[in-house]
This record gives structure tokens, C-alpha cells and sequence, in this order.
């Protein structure tokens, strides 16, 4: 893969649930944690997905169904071709005694660097959160693993929020750096928290999205000029020093932001 687009056939195809599913591909361009590619379905729109894992040539894809893009990706079956292209961005640095923490879909990007420090043997500590059990990504590797687990209505592990959590542990142990990936307002209460710490962190953040390589400044943080597809998405406390608008509605396609905070069409 490069930034002109070339497609793959889907070699494989895992079902979470109905709505959330991941997709292989074999692709040997080399992609680090937190990096993202564009997917393209013909006839559709192209958009970008973090990349949930690449090991032994086959790159990994967890998508959920959210809006017609998504929708129309559940319906892809072994054989079929999309195109992609990338990686993009700026991604994770493995290191030591990271407290790797996944909130919702953002479990993606944050699975690729905890499955990377295994393979290279670094010592991390994996926290996931979802809505209910069912939300859970990877759920049975890593329940069988052991990895710290938290839902808000305490269907699956813990009862209660990621960011309480996080408090718990860093009450309890010591970590190098919070590297983490999920909604928002998760990683804004994050980001307070670490410096609450004097942690350093590494925030995987998402805005709409058309280049992907730095040329229409649509993914632009304001305050800063931080493009997201070329600086970020994973972004440092000294980087978000500089943002004026975390935590409102991301603007549209359009450039506008919405008076009231949305969810994801893609």
C-alpha cells in the first residue's frame, strides 16, 4: 500500500456481533500501532480505520456498523475487494510499563500496540471498556488473558467508567505513560488525570477526515494547526497544550460545527 490506492480481497472475516466485525487482509506493507488506513468500497466513499493488528503479513481491520459506510462493510465476505490506502499518521511508541487503556471502538488501534510489546517482549498493563459485554472487542482473548476489564452496566469485568478506573490503578501501581484510544471525553479525562500524575501520555484522537495527507486542512485542531492525519492521530501532552477545542462536536464535512455533539456517520 501507498497513498494511490490498490485493492485487496478480504481473506478472512471474524463476527464480535452482528454490527461489529473484523476483516484480514494480506498486506505487507509494514503499519505501526496507531497509524490508520482509507478503506474504499466501490460505488460508496473511501474512510479511514485504525489498523487493530499486523503480524505475519495479514492486516487487521475491526470495524463497527455505525452509519451506511459501516453498514455496507458488515455485508463483505471472504473474496470480495476493497481498496486501501496508507498507512497515515503518526502512531504509538512502545514502551515499558505503559498502562494501554481502550475505551469502546477505540479498543482498536490501542490492541495493535499491547499485541506489538507482547511480540517484542515489553511489559504493558491492558485496560478495556465498553457499554455491556457485548461491546467488547477480542473479548474472549483477552478475558482469557486477564486484562483489566470494565463495563458501564457491569455485564463483563468491573462495574463503572474507564477514567475512574484508571485513577484505581494509578492509586495502586506505577506506569511509565498512559497510551490510550476511545471517545473524546474519555481522553480528555485522561489527560487530566495523567497530568494530575505528572504522566507523560500518548491520545490516539479522530476528526473527519478527506486528504489523509495534509493538504485540505479539513482534520485541523483549532489553536494549533495540528493536522490529524499527518501530526496525530496520536498526539502528547505538550502537542495538546496547544488545542482549543477538545471535547466539542467535530466539525463536518463541511468545515461547520454542530451546536450539539453527534455521533460518528461513518
Amino acid at each position: 500500500m501507498n497513498e494511490q490506492m490498490q485493492t485487496f480481497p478480504v481473506v478472512e472475516v471474524v463476527e464480535h456481533n452482528p454490527t461489529l466485525k473484523t476483516f484480514y487482509f494480506k498486506v505487507k506493507t509494514p503499519v505501526k500501532p496507531g497509524q490508520f488506513v482509507l478503506m474504499w468500497l466501490p460505488g460508496l466513499d473511501e474512510k479511514p480505520f485504525s489498523v487493530s493488528d499486523q503480524k505475519r503479513g495479514r492486516l487487521e481491520i475491526t470495524i463497527k456498523a455505525i452509519g451506511p459506510f459501516t453498514k455496507k462493510a458488515m455485508e463483505l465476505e471472504p473474496g470480495d475487494r476493497v481498496g486501501l490506502r496508507g498507512p497515515f499518521g503518526r502512531g504509538f511508541e512502545v514502551q515499558d510499563n505503559a498502562l494501554i487503556v481502550g475505551a469502546g471502538c477505540g479498543v482498536a488501534p490501542v490492541r495493535f500496540l499491547h499485541e506489538t510489546a507482547k511480540r517484542m517482549e515489553v511489559n504493558t498493563t491492558l485496560l478495556i471498556g465498553a457499554r455491556n459485554s457485548a461491546e467488547v472487542l477480542f473479548k474472549d482473548q483477552y478475558v482469557d488473558e486477564g486484562a483489566t476489564i470494565v463495563t458501564d452496566d457491569g455485564s463483563l469485568g468491573g462495574k463503572g467508567l474507564v477514567p475512574d478506573r484508571v485513577r484505581e490503578m494509578l492509586a495502586s501501581g506505577s506506569y511509565s505513560t498512559i497510551c490510550a484510544s476511545g471517545p473524546e471525553v474519555v481522553l480528555v479525562a485522561l489527560r487530566n488525570i495523567a497530568k494530575e500524575h505528572n504522566l507523560p501520555v500518548q491520545l490516539s484522537f479522530e476528526r473527519y477526515m478527506k486528504c489523509a495527507i495534509g493538504i485540505c486542512g479539513q482534520c485541523c485542531l483549532d489553536g494549533s494547526g495540528i493536522r490529524v492525519c499527518v501530526e496525530g492521530p496520536v498526539l502528547t501532552h505538550e502537542e495538546l497544550e496547544q488545542v482549543t477545542e477538545l471535547g466539542l462536536p467535530h466539525r463536518d464535512a463541511t468545515g461547520q460545527r454542530p451546536e450539539k455533539p453527534g455521533i460518528c456517520q461513518a
